[in-house]
């Protein structure tokens, strides 16, 4: 074999195989994220706005997007996520009039109350799409 196309597939398996750890360490990294944020404190969060927004990666993917807060001692912290929703725009705007003031339970780091965690992977049927860490599932979360 050619000693140049011997270095290309050498090179071309070693970058493989760096991309194929970094995305194992990643998932690993992530599912531990969402482990310990199980155990986190769990508190009533209320929803109190909605729209229709647009993703990060296109914008092109339109899901209804939801505001919300939550009280730990006397602070009031907030957070938004999305429903990915395959319906229509008049059912998506159905969707977010019928969730405004509805409870949802969260949880929360103690040492850091920002940091939040919607432990239903669904709700109502619809798979909930949020931040945790510096990762983003499916980044199909709302721009913020």
């Amino acid at each position: 074999m050619d000693n140049t196309l011997l270095a290309v597939v050498l090179v071309v398996a070693g970058s493989c195989s760096a991309a194929v750890i970094a995305w194992v360490i990643s998932s690993y990294r992530q599912c531990n994220l969402v482990q310990q944020a199980g155990r986190w404190s769990s508190v009533e969060a209320t929803i109190e706005s909605g729209a229709l927004e647009g993703t990060r990666e296109t914008g092109k993917v339109v899901l209804p997007t939801f505001g919300f807060s939550y009280q730990v001692s006397e602070d009031r912290y907030s957070g938004r996520f999305s429903l990915r929703a395959n319906v229509s725009k008049t059912l998506a705007e159905s969707m977010i009039d019928q969730m405004i003031g509805r409870k949802i339970l969260l949880r929360y780091d103690p040492d850091h109350p920002e940091a939040w965690f919607i432990p239903d992977e669904s709700i109502d049927g619809y798979k909930v799409e949020q931040k945790i860490g510096s990762h983003v599932f499916h980044d199909y979360s709302p721009n913020d």
